[in-house]
């Protein structure tokens, strides 16, 4: 997904940085070439601050706030996801991972192994937020995985 800047009361958002982008990472003695997406939850939410926006028959309002936190997700990736502590779970039938960084920032992803790939995987960060505290109780729940060992597991094609 690419996404064009956005103009919202009157100033223009740049989404330069939630454009796609690869990045390399190092797990289990190999190099895994890691495709990035950012979603829509990204930079909007159903709480009314922005005008609506539309994309793929689904309808939120720009969020002024989640695009200022999302602007740290690149860094985020490159720096500290390989650290990071995941738990899988399952969202309209597809398989996900929520992250909650030590910075109380939601993250849920998907990984998919490209067909006749090697090393080679997709992220698409479908939703990215700033969490309040009283939201935390409405987390997935379940096994924290380190996000290493599961990124090892998905260039291997092995689906957990």
């Amino acid at each position: 997904m690419s996404w064009t800047d956005i103009t919202d009361n009157g100033r223009v958002y740049s989404m330069a940085h939630l454009q796609p982008f690869t990045h390399v990472f190092r797990v289990d003695e190999s190099d895994i070439t890691i495709h990035f997406t950012f979603g829509f939850h990204c930079f909007t939410d159903e709480k009314g601050d922005g005008g609506l926006i539309f994309n793929r028959g689904e309808r939120r309002n720009f969020s002024p706030s989640r695009w200022e936190a999302s602007k740290d997700l690149r860094g985020w990736i490159c720096e500290r996801m390989l650290d990071a502590q995941v738990t899988l779970h399952l969202s309209s039938n597809q398989r996900r991972y929520f992250c909650l960084d030590i910075y109380d920032y939601a993250l849920f992803f998907q990984i998919t192994k490209p067909g006749n790939t090697t090393n080679e995987l997709k992220v698409v960060i479908i939703s990215a937020y700033p969490l309040d505290q009283w939201g935390r109780s409405m987390m997935p729940k379940g096994k924290n995985h380190n996000l290493s060992w599961v990124l090892g597991q998905r260039v291997k094609g092995i689906v957990l």
